[in-house]
C-alpha cells in the first residue's frame, strides 16, 4: 500500500514537468524557431585550442564557450528546441529539489512559476541561451552542495567556480550564504564569512595583475544589455528571487480556510496555474512578425531571392529591415524597380540602403546592400567591423570569404575557410568555398561570385557611409555600366519623390540594357508628366507601355469619382493600385 502510494506521489511530481516540457518544446521548435535561428546565426563556435583559450580569458569566458557550443547545434531549430526546454525544466526541477531539501515537504508551485518566468525570458530572441543556462549551473550546483557536498569544500572551489560561470556565480553565492546563516546556525556563519572575504582578495588581485580588468567587468561578465534585450529588467527580479530561495522556503503561508480545502485541490491548484500561465505567455509572446522577419532572413542567406519576393507579396510588411532584404533581392533579380512599391518604402531611404552605424544588428546586414552593387571593400569593411565587435558569426564569416576571393587576396581567404572548417556545422560550405582558392577561372566561371567580380567597381573614391547614396553617384559617375546601382538610383528618386531626379534618368535606362521602362518607373514618369502638362517625355527608343496608360487612366477615373478627394478615395486606390507608385505617390 505504501509503495503505491510512493508511487502514485512521485508520478504527481513528475506530472508538472511531463506538461511543461512539450508545451516549451513545442513553442521554441514549431512557433518560435525563429530564436535559434537568430542566436546560432549570432556567433559560431570553433572546435580548436585556440578558439577555447580565446574564451578563458576573464571569468565567465568557460560559461559563454559553453553557451555557444549548446547554441550551436541552434543550427537545426527542433534540437535547439530540446536543448532549451530540458534546461527550463531542469531548473524548475531542481528549484523543487532544493525547497523539498530545506523544508522536507514537496513544491510544485514556486519551481514551475520560476520555470513560466524563465521561458518568459527566452522568449525574446535576444536573450542569449547562457544566460539561462548560467541560472541552471547555479541551481544544480546549490542543490548538490547542499545534498552531497559537505564541509568546506564549497568554499574552496568556490573561486573556481566564479572563473567559470563570471557574474553568474554570485547567484550560487547569496543562496550559499543564506543558506549557512538560516539553516547552519551557529557555525554557518564561518563558512558565510569564509567565502566571502577571500573573494573579495580574488576580485582585487585578478583586476590589477591577472585580467586586468575594471571591478565592474568582473563583477557583471558575462551579462550585459546586447546579450538580454528589453529582458534586462525582468532578468534582475528572477536571479533575485533564486538567490534568496533559501529565504522563500522559510516562508509559510496560511491561506484562509485552507484546512477545509482537500489536499489533492491545493496540489493541482499549485500546478495548473504556472501551467495556464506558460500556456497564456506562450500565446501572448508568440510574434508573427518577427518570424516573418527570420525567414526572410533564412532565405536571404540561401540566396532564394524569388522565394523572398513571393512570400513578401503573399505576407506584406512593415518591418524595415525585412523591406530592405526584400528589395536586394528584387535588385538582385532585377525587379527592383517593377516591384519596388509591393512593399511600404521609407521616404527617406532606410529601406533601400542602412546608414553606418556602430551597432551591431545594423553592420551584421548593411554590407549586402554594397555587396550587391559591386562595391566589394565596402562589404568586407562592414563584415570586418561585425566581427571586430561581436566575433565570428557563420554569415559575417562567410562574407569575409566571398569578398577576398572576389579581390583576388586569396591568402586571407584561406584562412577565413580554415576558420570555417573548425565550426561543427559549415564544414561542406567551406569545402565548397575551398575549390575558389587561387582559381580565377572557377571564381569567374560562379554565377555570384563571378558575377560580383565581374560588376566590382574600379573607381577609386572615399565610401560616404552616411550617405550611400552619394556613392551610387560615385560609381555611376564615372561612367560605369553598373545596372544594380543604377536601379538603386532611380528607385531612391521614385520614394524620395524627385521628380526632376526621375525626368534625368529616363534616358538612361536604354543605355543600362533594358528593353523596356520597369514598371514604376513607367507609373512616376506619367505622373511627372501629369505634374507638366504638355511636356513631352524622354525615353530614347522605348516607349510607355498601353497598359501602363490604361490603369494610369484607371486610376484617375477612380480619383475623380471621389471628387478629388485623398481620404475618401484611399480605400478604392489601394483596393486596386495599393502596389503602384501612384498610390505611394499620394499615400507615402
Amino acid at each position: 500500500m505504501n509503495q503505491v502510494k510512493h508511487l502514485s506521489s512521485s508520478l504527481f511530481s513528475s506530472l508538472p514537468y511531463i506538461l511543461f516540457f512539450p508545451v516549451s518544446f513545442i513553442y521554441f521548435g514549431f512557433f518560435a524557431d525563429y530564436i535559434a535561428f537568430y542566436q546560432e546565426k549570432s556567433s559560431l563556435f570553433l572546435l580548436s585550442n585556440e578558439y577555447l583559450l580565446q574564451n578563458l580569458h576573464q571569468p565567465g569566458g568557460f560559461l559563454v564557450y559553453l553557451g555557444k557550443l549548446f547554441t550551436s547545434f541552434f543550427y537545426y531549430p527542433v534540437l535547439g528546441s530540446l536543448i532549451i526546454s530540458i534546461v527550463l525544466c531542469l531548473s524548475a526541477f531542481f528549484i523543487s529539489k532544493i525547497i523539498g531539501l530545506l523544508t522536507e515537504s514537496n513544491s510544485l508551485f514556486i519551481p514551475l512559476l520560476v520555470g513560466v518566468a524563465l521561458f518568459f525570458l527566452q522568449t525574446n530572441y535576444q536573450y542569449l541561451f547562457y544566460n539561462s543556462l548560467a541560472l541552471m549551473l547555479q541551481i544544480i550546483l546549490f542543490y548538490f552542495t547542499i545534498r552531497y557536498i559537505k564541509g568546506w569544500l564549497p568554499v574552496i572551489i568556490f573561486p573556481a567556480w566564479y572563473f567559470l560561470t563570471g557574474g553568474s556565480a554570485w547567484v550560487f553565492l547569496l543562496m550559499y550564504i543564506l543558506y549557512q546563516v538560516f539553516y547552519m546556525r551557529p557555525k554557518g556563519w564561518t563558512k558565510a564569512i569564509a567565502i566571502v572575504v577571500p573573494m573579495m582578495l580574488v576580485l582585487l588581485i585578478s583586476g590589477e595583475f591577472l585580467f586586468f580588468q575594471s571591478l565592474k567587468t568582473l563583477l557583471i561578465f558575462p551579462y550585459s544589455n546586447n546579450d538580454i534585450g528589453a529582458q534586462f529588467k525582468l532578468f534582475i527580479p528572477v536571479a533575485g528571487f533564486i538567490s534568496v530561495l533559501p529565504v522563500i522556503a522559510r516562508i509559510k503561508l496560511r491561506l484562509p480556510l485552507a484546512h477545509r480545502i482537500p489536499g489533492i485541490i491545493i496540489k493541482l491548484f499549485a500546478i495548473l496555474v504556472p501551467l495556464i500561465l506558460l500556456v497564456i505567455t506562450a500565446i501572448l509572446r508568440y510574434d508573427i512578425k518577427t518570424r516573418h522577419y527570420f525567414l526572410v532572413e533564412k532565405m536571404f542567406y540561401e540566396r532564394k531571392f524569388d522565394e523572398i519576393i513571393r512570400f513578401n507579396t503573399e505576407n506584406p510588411s512593415n518591418n524595415i529591415l525585412t523591406i530592405y532584404l526584400t528589395n536586394i533581392a528584387l535588385c538582385e533579380t532585377c525587379k527592383l524597380n517593377d516591384m519596388l512599391f509591393y512593399s511600404r518604402q521609407s521616404p527617406d531611404g532606410r529601406t533601400l540602403f542602412l546608414k553606418w552605424e556602430m551597432y551591431w544588428e545594423v553592420l551584421r546586414r548593411g554590407g549586402y546592400f554594397y555587396y550587391t552593387i559591386g562595391m566589394i571593400n565596402e562589404a568586407h569593411r562592414w563584415a570586418f567591423e561585425n566581427m571586430v565587435m561581436r566575433g565570428h558569426s557563420p554569415e559575417g564569416l562567410k562574407m569575409l570569404i566571398k569578398t577576398e576571393l572576389i579581390n583576388r587576396n586569396y591568402s586571407m581567404a584561406a584562412k577565413y575557410i580554415g576558420t570555417l572548417e573548425e565550426s561543427l556545422f559549415y564544414r561542406k560550405e567551406a569545402t565548397s568555398l575551398r575549390k575558389f582558392l587561387f582559381d580565377d577561372r572557377a571564381v569567374d566561371s560562379d554565377p555570384e561570385l563571378g558575377e560580383k567580380r565581374a560588376m566590382k567597381i574600379g573607381i577609386d573614391f572615399f565610401s560616404i557611409t552616411d550617405d550611400p547614396y552619394s556613392n551610387i553617384e560615385n560609381i555611376l559617375g564615372g561612367d560605369s555600366l553598373n545596372r544594380k546601382a543604377f536601379e538603386y538610383k532611380s528607385a531612391f528618386h521614385m520614394i524620395n519623390g524627385d521628380y526632376g531626379g526621375i525626368a534625368s534618368v529616363l534616358p538612361e535606362f536604354e543605355r543600362y540594357g533594358f528593353k523596356k521602362l520597369p514598371v514604376h518607373v513607367e507609373e512616376a514618369a506619367l505622373v511627372y508628366q501629369l505634374m507638366n502638362e504638355g511636356i513631352t517625355l524622354n525615353i530614347g527608343n522605348l516607349a510607355i507601355d498601353e497598359r501602363t496608360l490604361l490603369r494610369f487612366n484607371q486610376f484617375l477615373q477612380t480619383f475623380s469619382f471621389y471628387n478629388n478627394d485623398l481620404k475618401t478615395a484611399e480605400p478604392a486606390l489601394k483596393q486596386r493600385f495599393g502596389n503602384t507608385y501612384w498610390y505611394y505617390a499620394f499615400y507615402r
